[in-house]
């Protein structure tokens, strides 16, 4: 309990010194170290509340940490964005719980990467300011000519997953809600996803 609180009065420091400055808090639930004060988007709102500022402290999701924590990120996205704290992202993927592997967006889960970039185009995101990252590093065999390749390969797929969302079809969404066939939305985004759509 106590290093929670140093937490806050660390921030409320940052927060007077500076009435101009904004704060994101990075959500991420393990590593460096097992445990953390604030693994988890509703940590760091909970954290944002009790500053003496709540106004200017947001958070960053990173698609990543949301999935080491067991959670969906495009569900972080949106449950931040819901209360205007989603001030910027780093888009990337994840295989599992395990150490933060920072691979190229959408390599690990296509269906999950498109949720992310949905969710940020629904609500327009990015129209205040906020910043889409690319959170991702190289394979350690990888060669130096090729060191960029993971970060060019991510805004691809986010490009190509854009491209996507803007041609979501919303009113037959709809209409599959209406009538509580889930499976044909869901063949939908499928097709979408493969180009048949």
């Amino acid at each position: 309990m106590e290093k929670i609180k140093q937490m806050r009065d660390a921030f409320d420091v940052i927060l007077k010194y500076d009435p101009d400055v904004r704060i994101l808090i990075e959500p991420k639930p393990n590593e460096p170290i097992d445990r953390s004060y604030s693994g988890t988007c509703g940590h760091a709102l909970a954290m944002a509340a009790e500053t003496c500022d709540p106004s200017r402290v947001g958070v960053c999701i990173e698609s990543a940490h949301s999935i080491m924590a067991g959670l969906d990120p495009a569900a972080d996205m949106a449950f931040a964005i819901a209360w205007g704290k989603l001030w910027g992202v780093h888009l990337n993927d994840q295989n599992g719980i395990r150490y933060d592997q920072d691979k190229t967006f959408g390599a690990e889960n296509l269906r999950g990467a498109f949720n992310q970039v949905k969710v940020l185009y629904e609500n327009n995101f990015g129209d205040k300011g906020e910043c889409v990252g690319l959170d991702v590093k190289s394979m350690r065999t990888q060669s130096a000519d090729d060191c960029y390749r993971h970060i060019i390969n991510s805004k691809r797929v986010f490009e190509l997953l854009l491209e996507k969302a803007k041609k979501f079809d919303y009113k037959f969404q709809a209409e599959c809600v209406k009538e509580q066939n889930f499976e044909k939305l869901e063949m939908y985004v499928l097709e979408l996803l493969l180009g048949v759509n």
